[in-house]
């Protein structure tokens, strides 16, 4: 197999020379070092959502309050030196595959090695991560239903819509094979007949130095100190960055110039363990640095210096990491062969299932640290678990690794069987989540509240009020909006009404913020004196016209708990009572009667908003 994919591949197998080619002996090593980055990975992901402050270039599912500033530390230390990692591993056979079968050939196997998979991802674990991204968006109250359906997102969430997700890591790695590979035709021709000692020399010297880590983090230093950024930025657009894309090819430039040290295990092992000790130690100098530009970029001095040590850093990590490693790898067992061969198919997997176990988890009242150790171990063990029943000798494999293994001759089971049963079940579970969904989509979302008394819908047409009025005899009609004279659609509302002989309330509520004591009252208000039957209507049916249902249940001697019910999933609320503006006075209703032992009745409504109702200030605009 060949180790142009990074995650999960096999080491090199070409023979040390005598003029360089210490890639054999180094392979073993940098396998391990590859499939603890694989890991890294997923437990860096899996510790997005319980940062203290949300990332500032990267947009992630969801994020769970209050967080800790612990895993802030563990996310950028992770995300200082993993992906240089796999840049710098892919580099290691470059110079052998060029040299050995030609620039052409090389970029067409790693086009075929690369994008095969990423097209692969596109069309699979994408859409899947998409879905829970757009939903954790939802429940966390960063974007509501109605940005999704009229495609229309806020600016810090509208930057990262389109974009690979983590399959970046592809795109990137085939621009950077390519940009490469240009490099070394353009100085092939202007080195002819050149031989390769003295490039050979050059590069055992810069190795054998102990300052190594320094002369290789002078390039690093420059692109950061052009776009400080750089060291940071995970952003989902499908144009690669600049910068970013020339920072790893630094790293993979350097994985090829490694492939020639002759003998790595004595170069690499004698300041290993050194380099490895002060990597700690210049993270931890640069890490409150780096938590404050990670909230908001430094400037001056401040800048300089986190740029200088953060160049550092991943090259300690990576000659610390590889001499510690050369020190003690002899050889690899069953399951190092395991892990580094599923490696590729954990790092494509993992995110959607590390972001399902984070959605599932949010509403829990656990600490930080226990779900993040669920995440990680779940996540962990269903990506290796499904990797032999889903990938290893099935089409997938074929696909994502180049060659699906050969299939054992006492294997009962089809090899294609695990991967269709596994699709039968998302499908089965996308349509039962399509037919639950289906009043919402496509009924209107009108549903029933009290029984006889009042109901709850989308904004109807004037015909279809008209005939709903007909149908269930109401008596009064609560619309949100911004006012009779703005909308044609209210006229035609108001005359329906009359036409009807029925009362009409117009409430206009604002959309993006909890109502005020005021708000409150004047809803109660309006809420008590509409005869029923009674609808209550909005834009889409959601956030207004459910708080408006909670309190109909709650002057009708509902519990809070039975009126919280309106925020429901089933009716398009998505982010639910916790990250809904309206639904937020119903749960410090529900707290208050509970601080106090007391028993909900329609009377204390009013008086815990006379009392103990929370100050809010009035922003934002009217909902329609």
């Amino acid at each position: 197999m060949d180790d142009s994919k990074t995650p999960g591949t096999r080491a090199p197998k070409a023979p040390a020379s005598s003029t360089g080619g210490g890639a054999a002996e180094i392979g073993p090593a940098l396998e391990s070092l590859r499939v603890a980055s694989t890991l890294l990975v997923v437990l860096y992901h899996a510790a997005l959502t319980y940062v203290a402050t949300p990332l500032r270039l990267t947009l992630w599912v969801a994020f769970d309050p209050p967080g800790h500033v612990g895993f802030d530390t563990f996310v950028y230390w992770i995300n200082g030196f993993v992906m240089p990692v796999f840049f710098l591993a892919a580099g290691v056979s470059a110079p052998a595959a060029v040299e050995s079968r030609g620039p052409r050939t090389f970029l067409i196997h790693r086009g075929q090695r690369l994008l095969r998979p990423l097209l692969f991802g596109f069309f699979t674990i994408l859409p899947a991560f998409y879905l829970l991204w757009g939903y954790g968006l939802l429940v966390t109250g960063r974007l509501d239903i109605d940005h999704i359906l009229s495609w229309r997102y806020p600016a810090p969430i509208d930057r990262d819509v389109y974009g690979l997700g983590h399959l970046w890591f592809l795109e990137y790695l085939f621009f950077v094979c390519v940009a490469w590979c240009l490099g070394w035709m353009v100085r092939h021709r202007s080195l002819v007949a050149r031989k390769p000692s003295g490039e050979s020399s050059w590069i055992q010297g810069v190795f054998a130095s102990p300052i190594c880590p320094l002369i290789l983090a002078i390039p690093t230093a420059a692109i950061f100190l052009v776009d400080s950024d750089t060291m940071l930025r995970v952003d989902n657009q499908i144009v690669p960055n600049f910068l970013r894309l020339l920072h790893y090819l630094v790293f993979f430039t350097v994985g090829g110039w490694i492939s020639k040290v002759r003998e790595p295990r004595r170069i690499f092992a004698r300041f290993g363990p050194i380099y490895l000790v002060l990597s700690f130690l210049v993270f931890g100098a640069m890490a409150p640095w780096l938590l404050r530009h990670a909230a908001s970029p430094l400037a001056g001095w401040e800048r300089v210096g986190l740029c200088l040590l953060a160049s550092t850093f991943p090259w300690l990590v990576i000659l610390g990491g590889l001499g510690v490693l050369l020190r003690s790898e002899r050889g690899k067992g069953p399951t190092m062969r395991f892990l580094a061969e599923a490696s590729f198919w954990v790092y494509l997997i993992h995110v959607p299932i590390v972001a399902l176990i984070q959605l599932v988890l949010l509403p829990v009242e656990w600490p930080a640290a226990v779900k993040f150790v669920i995440v990680s171990v779940v996540a962990l063990t269903l990506s290796y678990a499904t990797y032999g029943p889903l990938v290893r000798h099935s089409l997938i494999g074929s696909i994502i690794n180049g060659a699906r293994k050969r299939t054992p001759k006492g294997m009962k089971v089809h090899p294609e069987a695990a991967w269709l049963a596994t699709v039968g079940v998302i499908l089965l579970v996308f349509g039962y989540t399509l037919w639950t969904s289906r009043t919402f989509l496509l009924g209107g979302n009108l549903y029933e509240v009290v029984p006889g008394q009042v109901y709850r819908s989308a904004r109807m047409q004037p015909l279809d009020l008209d005939r709903f009025i007909g149908e269930a005899g109401l008596k009064s009609v609560v619309i949100f909006t911004n006012g009779v004279g703005r909308h044609p659609w209210t006229v035609d509302m108001k005359r329906v009404c009359d036409d009807r002989k029925i009362v009409l309330e117009l409430i206009p509520l604002p959309a993006d913020h909890p109502p005020t004591r005021n708000e409150f009252l004047h809803m109660v208000d309006v809420v008590e004196r509409c005869p029923r039957p009674m609808l209550v209507e909005g834009y889409r049916g959601i956030d207004q016209v459910g708080f408006a249902s909670a309190i109909a249940e709650l002057l009708g001697g509902s519990s809070p708990e039975v009126a919280l019910h309106q925020f429901d999933r089933v009716f398009g609320q998505f982010n639910g009572a916790e990250f809904s503006p309206f639904g937020r006075p119903i749960l410090d209703y529900r707290d208050w009667l509970a601080a106090r032992h007391l028993k909900h009745e329609p009377g204390r409504l009013r008086e815990w908003a006379l009392e103990a109702y929370p100050v809010r200030v009035a922003t934002g605009k009217p909902g329609n």
